[in-house]
């Protein structure tokens, strides 16, 4: 009898402990939705474009258009993060989700001097802005190219950085395998993205400022992923996917809220300086 009455206390508990679990996930959710819905514009652009313009400076000359209308990003961050997007999920579709180590030497190598062009290419750009001497003229074109190529290295780096953070039991495996891998795979994926901006088709517009959108999330969300499980003790104690769903809805909303108050920072900062 006493342990019959112990067990409906267990499950009563049992409940409710399941309920407050499911409420305080579900929570961050509908907070996203009223952002979303409180982000400026009419258009899917316009409102892109206002929830990344806290991290792009939007200069005029480095837009990239799709027909008529100004792309969200500038062309190198445009570039960045659409190769983050594309190459991050190239890598887990073709069975890398879960890598822990990082390319082999000379990939690493080749990696790191595509950073390191984007770099040259950038302050080469800021030089011309300056009005200092500079190597050579700047363009959109290649400010995208550099940006392409290092989105994929940041892709390639952070995904083991971010899996040797998450899971219990260590995958041994690169993130990215090979040179095949590399030209078979992935450089092609970031030439169709290329030619599909660099020939200004208006109909590919929403697709490239959507999933370059969704790269920067990526980039800002992965960061606030690693800083939760810091703060809450959790690195490498997941061993399956579902267990790390309930994380998703806060970093979501922390990400999202994040970029919204640099936009309306970027704004007031603009204002009090008299700058449009």
């Amino acid at each position: 009898m006493q342990s019959g009455i112990g067990g409906k206390a267990v499950g009563l508990n049992s409940r409710h402990g399941i309920l407050w679990r499911v409420l305080l996930f579900s929570v961050p959710y509908p907070g996203l939705l009223v952002l979303c819905w409180l982000i400026p514009g009419q258009t899917l652009l316009e409102r892109l474009r206002w929830l990344d313009s806290g991290i792009c400076a939007h200069l005029p000359t480095h837009l990239l258009y799709a027909g008529t209308e100004a792309l969200p990003l500038c062309a190198r961050d445009t570039g960045i993060y659409l190769g983050l997007c594309v190459s991050f999920a190239g890598l887990v579709l073709s069975g890398r989700g879960r890598a822990q180590q990082y390319p082999a030497r000379w990939l690493r190598l080749f990696l790191g001097g595509s950073v390191l062009a984007l770099v040259i290419d950038g302050c080469n750009s800021l030089a011309l802005d300056l009005r200092l001497p500079h190597l050579y003229t700047p363009n959109n074109l290649l400010r995208l190219g550099t940006g392409l190529l290092t989105g994929l290295a940041i892709a390639v780096f952070l995904l083991p950085t971010l899996n040797q953070m998450v899971w219990k039991y260590y995958h041994d495996s690169r993130s990215l395998a090979s040179w095949r891998a590399l030209l078979g795979i992935f450089l092609p994926i970031l030439l169709l993205c290329f030619g599909s901006i660099a020939t200004h088709i208006p109909l590919t517009g929403d697709i490239i400022a959507s999933l370059s959108t969704l790269g920067l999330l990526l980039a800002v969300g992965s960061l606030n992923m690693m800083g939760i499980l810091l703060a809450r003790r959790r690195c490498e104690t997941f061993t399956a996917y579902r267990q790390l769903l309930p994380l998703l809805g806060p970093v979501l909303l922390l990400t999202v809220s994040e970029l919204l108050l640099l936009a309306q920072a970027k704004l007031w900062l603009l204002q009090a300086l008299g700058l449009h």
